[in-house]
């Protein structure tokens, strides 16, 4: 579509997004001065949007990058967060190939503040950042991120705040009509979906004055992501009977070799081989204890559709009503394969050494010649246990070593989301006061769904090899193993190497629920008042309030409904188990079921699938031979199922309200938020330069309410000598608390000379902790099997402070010509206050009742320190003859650092120095033709390696990074003006980047391809 110049638009780092949506006659700042001229407003193609984002940089308030209309649907994207993506500092987090989150200046994005018309993005998912692919690109006028800091913007930004608008009708000249239409392919699905947009306007609808529009999107994308995972990285056993150690322990540095270990002594015999396992823990290699192979495919139908109508009530008064929502229907289908290595009884075991000091027994060592580990004691390929092990008693077996070792699940996810935005508000001139006012409201929805169909069965001696140039696990199966027929599951033939027949085991089902919901009301003032003074120009003021609410509910079943019995209330969550018998006494107990190998083999039979598409891993680099191309898996068929299984509980009936009473939230947090700001604008020459820049205190209360649970669980050994966990108690658990901030802000920006500026910020901001981290919930479990392990919890943190920062910044920019921008600088942020989540803690004395527990919970760090050096450029070769005048280029880049993180590496107590989220280096490059009939534009963008989750209790409570990654993206446009119609070709991820974590160099955690995307189409302009 045309870029239209705004006549009526606001500075964008104006006080009041209202202002935005509401503005009157233009000023110095307002109007696109070098890509207008006196009769003509409309300004088409790629160069004009660039100069307008230039222009909107030069002349706000605070240090901020712009995307205007055109330049957004020039760039090859489908959503905001891939446009996001070409800004200096902006760092863009992807699922499935797409845009979802980005980080500006490494800072997380939950700590970034996005703004659709004014109104906060919601999430219904207790996140405060939003999905960016909810809102289609189509609907957006301009995109501006603040990267430094004003009091009339609403705090919440650390990193910054990002203001999306979408169109207004008044903002057009004339009558406009646009309709797209285009296919999208993704090589990993091999299929064409389709996706369409239509755009129509008028400022003059009815009666003079009122204008009126609407935008809407419809996508359907299919896509898929194929991971090789090598999960759970954990030091189970000493693999290389090595003398050094892999992870010392100093209340063992005595203790140099595995032998010695048995001098450890205790006050018990258990005490001594808890303790004897403590030094022998010492020499144990790292290994993957859940290798897998997965494939996750999605159907995801989006509509957004955005309404807005705005009223000119009088020359000094304009009004406006808007309404925006988005819809996804989202249908996940998750193969997820893996071989089981979470018990030593898996591997080929030498037998134990004899009972040392005390009576503490040995752990047994992994055979030699059976694995290879690496110098770094990293086991890089294994050959699993080649019979069963019967780890139970001879009257309760319990089947390890071969028994169920290979798993395959799949996993059918449902997610209804909806979001709607409402917002009206007006702009009034009063001679030299201006205000603006505007209320809102947002909610967001979610319901999901998941069912789970699970199989195991045994299978003796496989071979997992990772001496690959990726370090990713490849299977190796016997010859009668076939991984790619769904047959194998109920082979009752399959033997170990001892000749005992193999156990095989029958289908886990199960189905979980959730419902997600978010909503914010709003109201803000701003009012303006210029006055004749040398130094200040204007003094503006307002005040904000606003209420959010996040209610999400899981499966419930927290409240002790009979405590004579322990009878909890019914919970929306199902799980069955299955048992394979040759004559069963009862088909069902219970939640167990019980049928026939024949039975099972046709319940395979009618259920088996095997993965479609592309063949599996199709464009992952240096993927290695021998990976399977195809996976058999069990469809969840529910007609199928529910002749053996009951189904009828499978739905949302038990989520809100079961046994006649509500069910306890998942989680509750009402948040209240109260605002205040006073400001100077600054407009006067110092030295005989221009000097403009603005200096306030805003003042902010927040409260939050809410509502948990707190569950203990015990696990015990029965009176059969086997084992047990149940639940002793639940309860409600309350959160209350509060805190008040003032957040002291200055800009400044100094004309050195002609189209030279010189800006100086500082700021104090704050960003509120995530609600699902605030809440109370408490889950206990005593683990009365071991005597001398804490009881082990997880919890929320209601006492955690907000993240607080100051920030500091300094920029250089020389605009040279009205195309052509360079600029470079520095700044530093100072977090006080942060949160780290995760975190793993032993003796915490979680309740003040002397009772200690491993908890693992989000906790407070502090004193961050982060800074940063940004430059940027772009120009248009003008100088160039006919027709090359129209190529032009632009390009970004940052370089971060974590000066002081104050983080530990929680698996090896060393300094951790990277922050998280934070790259070292980005950049982006761009280049382009814009001309006549012509337009196509090749555009990278590349974030190097940085830390996605610093202690990662799924790991060994190890750092998780993610490489480096460099997306291409292109796309060409032919126009006919002639004919009102364009022919578009857009190609994402041309070079077929790859998503790959780990945890070191010797220890990958997951490889993944999300796809190259494709799409062709065509616009109509009328």
């Amino acid at each position: 579509m045309p870029a239209i110049a705004q006549t009526n638009e606001a500075d964008p780092a104006a006080g009041s997004q209202a202002a935005d949506d509401t503005a009157g006659a233009p000023d110095r700042r307002t109007v696109e001065r070098a890509i207008t001229t006196a009769n003509d407003i409309v300004v088409v193609g790629t160069r004009a949007s660039l100069q307008s984002a230039i222009n909107r940089k030069k002349d706000a308030s605070t240090i901020v990058d712009s995307i205007v209309a055109d330049d957004i649907a020039s760039f090859p994207d489908k959503n905001i967060g891939d446009s996001l993506a070409r800004i200096t500092g902006v760092q863009l987090s992807r699922d499935f190939g797409e845009g979802v989150k980005v980080s500006i200046r490494g800072v997380e994005p939950d700590l970034n503040r996005v703004e659709i018309n004014g109104v906060s993005q919601v999430s219904a998912l207790g996140e405060r950042a939003g999905d960016f692919r909810e809102l289609a690109s189509e609907l957006v006028k301009s995109i501006d991120v603040y990267k430094g800091y004003a009091v009339d913007l609403t705090e919440g930004g650390i990193g910054g705040t990002v203001r999306v608008q979408t169109r207004k009708p008044l903002d057009l000249m004339k009558p406009l009509l646009s309709a797209t239409l285009s296919g999208q392919h993704l090589d990993t699905t091999e299929t064409w979906r389709p996706r369409v947009s239509f755009f129509a306007g008028t400022p003059k609808f009815l009666i003079d004055g009122l204008g009126v529009m609407f935008t809407g999107t419809y996508s359907d994308v299919n896509t898929r992501q194929d991971y090789i995972s090598n999960t759970n990285w954990a030091r189970l056993a000493d693999f290389d009977h090595s003398t050094e150690k892999t992870v010392a322990d100093p209340l063992y540095a005595n203790y140099n070799t595995y032998e010695s270990c048995a001098g450890v002594s205790g006050a018990s015999v258990a005490k001594a081989t808890a303790n004897r396992l403590a030094c022998e823990t010492q020499f144990f290699d790292w290994a993957p204890r859940v290798p897998r192979y997965r494939s996750l495919v999605r159907d995801d139908k989006r509509f957004s559709g955005d309404l807005t109508l705005q009223y000119q009530v009088a020359p000094n008064l304009r009004a406006y009503a808007s309404a925006q929502v988005n819809k996804r229907n989202q249908r996940l289908q998750d193969v997820n394969y893996s071989v089981d290595l979470t018990a030593i009884q898996r591997f080929n075991l030498d037998p134990a050494l004899a009972a040392g000091a005390g009576g503490g027994t040995s752990r047994p060592r992994v055979t030699l010649g059976t694995s290879t580990v690496n110098e770094n004691h990293v086991v890089t390929s294994l050959t699993t246990a080649l019979n069963a092990v019967n780890i139970g008693s001879a009257t309760t077996p319990n089947w390890n070593g071969a028994a169920n070792i290979v798993g395959v699940q799949r996993r059918d996810f449902s997610y209804d989301q909806e979001s709607k935005y409402f917002s009206g508000g007006l702009r009034w001139e009063l001679d030299r006061l201006q205000i603006d006012f505007m209320g809102s409201h947002a909610k967001a929805h979610t319901d999901s769904q998941t069912n789970l169909i699970s199989l195991g069965t045994s299978v003796s001696g496989i071979v997992i090899d990772r001496n690959n140039s990726q370090g990713i696990p490849v299977f190796q199966f016997p010859s009668n193993f076939d991984p790619a027929d769904p047959n194998v599951y109920a082979d009752a033939t399959r033997t170990g190497a001892n000749g005992q027949v193999l156990p095989i085991y029958g289908p886990t089902v199960q189905y979980r629920p959730a419902e997600y919901n978010n909503t914010e009301d709003q109201l803000k003032f701003d009012a303006d008042w210029e006055i004749d003074h040398p130094i200040v120009s204007k003094i503006e003021f307002g005040a904000q309030a606003r209420r959010q609410k996040f209610l999400n509910y899981a499966g419930g079943g927290s409240i002790l409904l009979d405590p004579t019995t322990m009878k909890y209330q019914s919970s929306a969550n199902v799980s069955y188990t299955t048992q394979i018998q040759a004559n069963p006494t009862v088909p069902r107990n219970g939640n167990t079921y019980y049928i026939t190998p024949a039975q099972y083999a046709s319940l395979i039979s009618s259920l088996g699938g095997v993965t479609g598409g592309a063949p599996l891993y199709t464009g992952l680099k240096g993927a290695p031979s021998g990976i399977p191309s195809r996976l058999a898996y069990p469809n969840f068929d529910s007609e199928v199922l529910s002749q053996i299984y009951d189904l009828s509980g499978f739905d949302h009936d038990l989520v809100r309200f079961a046994d006649g009473y509500p069910q306890v939230p998942s989680a509750k947090i009402n948040e209240t938020v109260l605002a205040g700001y006073a400001m100077l604008d600054i407009d006067t020459e110092f030295l005989g330069m221009h000097l403009t820049g603005n200096g306030g205190i805003r003042w902010t209360h927040t409260k939050d309410t809410g509502v948990g649970t707190n569950v203990s669980r015990v696990t015990r050994t029965t009176a059969t000598g086997g084992t047990e966990t149940v639940v002793l108690a639940a309860q409600v658990a309350q959160l209350s608390n509060s805190y008040t901030d003032i957040l002291p802000a200055f800009n400044a920006n100094l004309e050195l000379q002609r189209n030279l500026f010189l800006r100086a910020n500082y700021a104090k901001n704050l960003a509120r902790p995530l609600p699902v981290d605030l809440v109370p919930n408490i889950n206990c479990l005593d683990d009365q099997t071991i005597a001398t392990a804490d009881d082990t919890c997880t919890a929320g943190n209601p006492d955690l402070k907000p993240y607080r920062a100051d920030q500091w910044e300094v920029n250089l920019a020389w605009y040279p010509n009205p195309d052509t921008m360079l600029s470079l600088g520095y700044y530093k942020k100072y977090e006080s206050s942060y949160v780290i989540r995760n975190v793993t803690r032993s003796g915490v004395d979680l309740f003040h009742d002397g009772i200690t527990y491993t908890v693992r919970q989000p906790v407070n760090g502090y004193g961050a320190l982060l800074d940063g050096i940004e430059g940027s450029a772009q120009t248009v070769f003008t100088f160039l003859p006919k027709p090359f005048d129209g190529f032009g280029a632009s390009g970004n880049f940052t370089y971060a650092r974590a000066i002081r993180t104050n983080l530990t590496n929680a698996a090896t107590g060393a300094e951790l120095k990277q922050y998280p989220g934070l790259s070292k280096y980005t950049y982006n490059a761009s280049f382009f033709y814009d001309k006549d009939w012509l337009n196509f534009r090749l555009s990278y963008n590349y974030r190097s390696k940085w830390l996605d989750n610093a202690s990662d209790s799924n790991n060994g409570n190890n750092p998780i990074y993610r490489k480096g990654e460099g997306y291409l993206d292109g796309k060409i446009t032919l126009r006919f003006p002639k004919y009102h119609f364009d022919v578009f070709f857009e190609m994402q991820n041309i070079t077929k980047e790859y998503s790959k974590t780990f945890i070191n160099k010797d220890m990958p955690v997951e490889l993944y391809y999300p796809g190259q995307r494709m799409f062709v189409g065509v616009q109509a302009k009328l």
